[in-house]
């Protein structure tokens, strides 16, 4: 039996001495309810400072960042998810200027974050990725007249990097390596990539293997680059979550499947497998975009 363990014993490879970043990370594993035998673990990401593990990727990038560059002091990042949010936090903490870009279309409750950690935000229109004022070549352009450092979590390999070296030893940890399965949601690919790639390596160190599991939304092409399908109209209405096409911090070489499964879909397929899942957020950040209509079920 996996027993839920709240935290772990893995040191985190970011050390700070602040007390609001040193909240970051070690989030405790919970078993899903109405599973027996605990066979369902879930990590709850939501109980790091900004609700996702999105801090973790901020934290691990921008420390690193300033120890390589000690004149470092503006930062610039492109979000429509969680990363804004925990980049304008790990920035505020340390000290440094932060510019924000993300669609206009994006949540309220995730620009309250922004605004709320001394962030500028620039709200950019909802056009094609190839339009200069898409939000991400928006924060490029930014990032080159500020002289600031650019984290660009779509191509920056410390995105996955970090789960590498930290969400999936703490993962490992928790579930004291007693796991055949991973699942994980996928948006820029990090989370999943790096924590994939630990414990698969974990396992084999141990003589076994773990199967892991991308899931992608229904409208997005990640598991069609990942199977090499045509690519669909990408549209999706939780902020974060899929892609317009592969990535290069998705490291499909650590990802056994990605398609739209989950968890309790695996259980039922195999009661005996041992099933850790990372759950990214809390979800409430989405809330104001999924129940943006009050009339709406």
């Amino acid at each position: 039996m996996i027993r839920p363990q709240p935290t772990s014993t893995v040191p985190s490879p970011y050390p700070t001495d602040d007390p609001i970043l040193r909240l970051i990370g070690n989030t405790p594993v919970v078993a899903y309810p109405g599973v027996a035998d605990g066979r369902v673990q879930c990590k709850m990401e939501s109980a790091n400072p900004t609700g996702s593990m999105k801090d973790r990727v901020a934290l691990g990038i921008l420390l690193e960042a300033v120890a390589a560059d000690e004149n470092l002091d503006t930062v610039v990042e492109a979000s429509s998810g969680n990363t804004a949010g925990a980049v304008a936090l790990v920035a505020n903490r340390l000290g440094l200027r932060c510019h924000l870009t993300c669609p206009e279309t994006t949540s309220p409750h995730k620009i309250g974050y922004m605004h709320a950690f001394g962030a500028t935000v620039h709200r950019c229109p909802a056009v094609d990725s190839s339009h200069p004022d898409h939000y991400r070549a928006t924060a490029r352009r930014l990032a080159e007249e500020l002289d600031a450092f650019l984290i660009n979590q779509y191509e920056n390999q410390g995105n996955p990097t970090v789960h590498a070296r930290w969400t999936g030893p703490e993962l490992w940890a928790q579930l004291d390596g007693q796991l055949t399965h991973l699942v994980c949601a996928m948006g820029t690919g990090g989370l999943m990539s790096g924590t994939a790639r630990y414990v698969k390596d974990a396992a084999a160190e141990a003589g076994r293997s773990v199967r892991t599991v991308g899931v992608d939304a229904v409208a997005s092409n990640i598991a069609n680059s990942f199977y090499g399908a045509p690519p669909v109209p990408y549209e999706t209405t939780v902020e974060g979550l899929g892609k317009n096409e592969k990535l290069s911090t998705m490291w499909f070489d650590a990802i056994d499947e990605a398609a739209l499964h989950v968890a309790l879909q695996v259980h039922q397929e195999d009661p005996s497998a041992r099933i850790g899942v990372v759950i990214c957020d809390g979800g409430d950040q989405y809330f104001d975009t999924l129940f943006a209509d009050p009339s709406a079920d």
